[in-house]
């Protein structure tokens, strides 16, 4: 069927694309991804048909375009064909029979699944001179002008017409330079340059009274250079194509855009990529590249069955894309925040604050890998250290074993001393000969038999490491106290004695003497929550101090063994980082640090804290009974603070009851569900109660009724149930005495 004749506006857009684009350089290619379905490609061929030399960067971007998008999908490069039929330079009907025999020869046998058009021009020939060649083969139609009408053709054809965006990128410019007044229109005197600058005048209608549209095509190229150096500030130069200037002399778009950059004032916009780069700041611009991704995309869509003849659209809609040259913006200061969404930014240079992620973690990753080489020589400087040490305390054994203080054995499982340290004849009075070879059962105090025995079981049948304590009967008839450390090995026992009896005695008299020392304590860490460190840490630091008394003598046992000392070092460090952890917590507080909160079974936390004191309040005589509700939900916050509020109220109870009968030396800690939303904690003591005068005295910072306190506990711990969201205060108690009661929220889910 004969191709329908454009009209001739249609053939003028056409001559603009032809004339403008055909010279032009490469445009900045567009990633564009597509996603295409696991479909079986081989065998599908596609013809990409070029009206004139396939060399032209509009034609070279289109085919990148086409290529790629086709490649990626599985259609290999020998399956897709570009042929380029040069008419232009060949107008003659000679070369017209040439191309058709040509086509024959190529295509006349194969079968084409597509055939792709750049320019009506070679729709024309597909349609007139190929119509017996390629018959029936879709069709899409690139690069057609504006208003071109498809031919009436069984025939599937979808057209395409690439639309000049000068809309688009005056309302970019605008936004980037909102100060503008004026706008100086760069075009040529070709008739096509005429055509498109007639078509802003309609879109430039917007503006009018706003801005003012100056045309410089009236002018030969080099006066239309210096009209832009010397445009004011407050203007804008919009870069239109300029084939030919009213002298007849031809220019590129990118020589063009070049010299404009160089002698302009003011940014320069345009609507062509291939101007981009090469002097103007951006726009709304055309990309060949893109197109020829877009026109592979429908292909493979076609042939792929991804759209049926429904849904096929008669025209391939490429709209311009928003490009920018980094370098531009920089050079006249614009804003990227105003670019449009979606812009493309090339020439973008790249500063250290662009790597700063990658530094940031380079230097994490060198100061990680450098911790950790400090961490291993470190560790192999100790070991050696360590090694050294054994071998050293290897040798020295025997003179260790003889002047020990303590109390040092080796007997097999049958109870047997086979080997004694001098301590044994100075602590109970036996000579050695007598003991060696003596059951060390018969010494043990009748009540205390069975404990060992059970001891002695423990420590055969699993193990490891056993601590306990019995009498022992001295030579003179009296028993005294040991605390044992035992360890097996093979069918020996390797164990150690202290002898606890003087200490025990002297107890009593060092209580006052302890408690002399931590008030001093107390004062050198300003007493801050002293009570509660004191009892805290006091058994991590007795745990590590009988571990490193037993690290000691198994050191000192022949051969030391180094698997149960590297068991003790872990308790030792497990127990001090518990002290520092109450340290840590306590200086939190007072500092205003976040506590580590969490939810908290008030009643457990009570009972732990009771166990905890239980040994000093019998040696005072002090009993101390709980009354724990079962219904009581748990509350949310930090346990070893809460403890030590508890233990701040028992200890001041027990002061107050220091010269009370012991009858009356009775403390009751209660828990309770004041309603359904709060938790309430009373500590109830017998002792001599509070002077009604001074009761809302007692929780101010260094008041105190007791001549050794300083006045601190209940002030920190009503300063511990605030920060829980609580309250706590005092009362006289009817019967006698007086009771400290606060309250906290019940946990009612999460609070992270």
């Amino acid at each position: 069927m004969p191709l329908a004749l454009p009209t001739r506006w249609a053939v003028l857009l056409h001559s603009f694309f032809w004339i403008t684009l055909l010279v032009f350089d490469p445009g900045v290619g567009l990633v564009h991804a597509q996603t295409q379905p696991q479909i079986a490609w081989a065998g599908k061929n596609i013809l990409v048909l070029h009206a004139f030399e396939g060399n032209a960067p509009v034609f070279l971007g289109t085919d990148k375009g086409v290529s790629d998008t086709l490649q990626s999908s599985g259609i290999p490069s020998l399956n897709q064909f570009f042929e380029s039929l040069e008419l232009r330079r060949n107008p003659g009907a000679e070369h017209r029979k040439l191309l058709v025999e040509q086509m024959r020869t190529r295509y006349g046998l194969r079968k084409l699944d597509m055939i792709i058009t750049v320019y009506p021009e070679a729709l024309e020939f597909v349609l007139k001179d190929c119509e017996d060649i390629l018959p029936e083969v879709p069709i899409l139609a690139l690069y057609l002008p504006q208003g071109f009408d498809l031919p009436e053709t069984d025939r599937r054809i979808i057209g395409h017409a690439p639309a000049v965006d000068i809309l688009g990128t005056l309302e970019i410019a605008l936004k980037l330079v909102p100060g503008a007044k004026r706008v100086y229109i760069v075009s040529g005197a070709h008739e096509v340059d005429r055509r498109i600058e007639d078509q802003t005048r309609g879109i430039f209608e917007k503006w009018e009274g706003r801005l003012e549209f100056l045309s410089l095509s009236d002018m030969p190229f080099e006066v239309m250079l210096a009209a832009v150096s010397g445009v004011p500030p407050g203007s804008i130069i919009l870069a239109l194509p300029v084939s030919r200037d009213v002298t007849g002399k031809s220019f590129t778009a990118p020589i063009v855009a070049q010299r404009l950059s160089q002698v302009s004032t003011t940014p320069v916009f345009g609507i062509l990529d291939s101007q981009l780069g090469h002097g103007i700041t951006g726009g709304s611009l055309i990309s060949f590249e893109l197109i020829g991704r877009k026109a592979g995309q429908l292909v493979l869509d076609m042939i792929g069955g991804i759209k049926t003849p429904d849904n096929i659209p008669t025209m391939l809609d490429v709209p311009p894309v928003p490009m920018f040259d980094w370098r531009q913006l920089r050079r006249w200061n614009l804003s990227e925040d105003t670019l449009p969404e979606g812009s493309i930014v090339i020439n973008r240079e790249l500063t250290l604050w662009d790597f700063r992620f990658y530094l940031i973690g380079a230097l994490a990753f060198i100061l990680a890998q450098s911790g950790l080489i400090a961490g291993l020589l470190t560790s192999k400087r100790r070991r050696k250290s360590a090694e050294e040490s054994l071998r050293q305390k290897s040798e020295e054994l025997d003179q260790f074993f003889n002047v020990s203080l303590d109390l040092l054995c080796i007997a097999n499982i049958q109870g047997y001393f086979l080997r004694l340290n001098p301590a044994w004849e100075k602590v109970l009075g036996y000579p050695h000969e007598e003991l060696v070879g003596t059951r060390f059962f018969d010494l043990v105090h009748p009540d205390d038999l069975a404990a060992t025995l059970e001891a002695l079981s423990k420590n055969i049948s699993q193990q490891k490491l056993v601590h306990f304590e019995n009498r022992y009967r001295a030579k003179d008839g009296n028993y005294r106290w040991l605390e044992w450390t035992s360890a097996p090995e093979g069918n020996l026992i390797y164990a150690v004695a202290r002898d606890l009896t003087e200490r025990l005695k002297a107890q009593a008299d060092d209580q006052q003497r302890r408690e002399e020392l931590a008030h001093v304590s107390r004062i050198a860490m300003m007493g801050e929550l002293t009570a509660s460190l004191a009892h805290e840490i006091n058994q991590p630091l007795t745990a590590i101090l009988s571990n490193a008394q037993a690290a000691q003598r198994f050191l000192s046992q022949t051969p030391p063994d180094i698997g149960e000392v590297r068991q003790i070092l872990d308790d030792i460090v497990r127990d001090n980082k518990r002290a520092s952890e109450v340290i840590r917590r306590a200086r939190a507080l007072v500092r205003k640090e976040k506590p580590r909160q969490e939810p908290l079974d008030l009643n457990e936390l009570i009972q732990q804290t009771v166990d905890l004191i239980r040994g000093d309040s019998l040696l005072q005589g002090l009993t101390i009974g709980t009354d724990l509700s079962p219904e009581l939900v748990a509350i949310y916050g930090d346990g070893i603070q809460l403890q030590q509020v508890i233990l701040n109220l028992i200890f001041n109870g027990a002061s107050a009851m220091r010269n009370a009968p012991l009858t009356q030396r009775k403390i009751t800690v209660r828990t309770a569900m004041a309603d359904h939303r709060t938790v309430k904690v009373s500590v109830t003591d017998f002792g001599v109660g509070i002077d009604e005068n001074h009761i809302e005295r007692l929780f101010e910072p260094f008041y105190t009724t007791k001549s050794e306190g300083l006045g601190m506990g209940l002030s920190i711990s009503r300063t511990i149930v605030k920060a829980h969201g609580g309250t706590l205060e005092a009362s006289n108690n009817k019967e006698g005495g007086a009771t400290f009661a606060f309250t906290l929220s019940a946990y009612l889910g999460d609070r992270s």
